[in-house]
């Protein structure tokens, strides 16, 4: 299955809480995303992932342009790992309220 770009900001403003986004490159050497939906035990729902408009997945030379993309399209994500070559983030929203 296939998420677009705006399909994946779309799906993080849902609120579902966990996201893994795994960074690997494809048999041409470039990045692409497989992006994974969790459930509450964080085990993997639904995985996706990215392509373009046009249909094909999308890639990217650099993975400093991936994290660009990344930061722009999952910034309402409240819980996001990323996954790059076996190195593990995670990262944690913090809401309005908590101080």
């Amino acid at each position: 299955m296939f998420f677009t770009f705006r399909e994946l900001a779309a799906v993080a403003l849902t609120g579902a809480d966990n996201y893994l986004l795994k960074l690997f490159k494809d048999e041409s050497g470039k990045w692409v995303i497989r992006a994974t939906i969790l459930d509450g035990g964080k085990q993997p729902y639904q995985s996706y992932f990215v392509q373009t408009n046009r249909g094909k997945t999308k890639t990217w030379r650099y993975l400093e342009d991936v994290l660009i993309f990344v930061d722009e399209y999952s910034a309402n994500c409240r819980n996001l790992t990323i996954e790059i070559e076996g190195r593990v983030w995670k990262m944690r929203a913090e809401s309005e309220t908590e101080e």
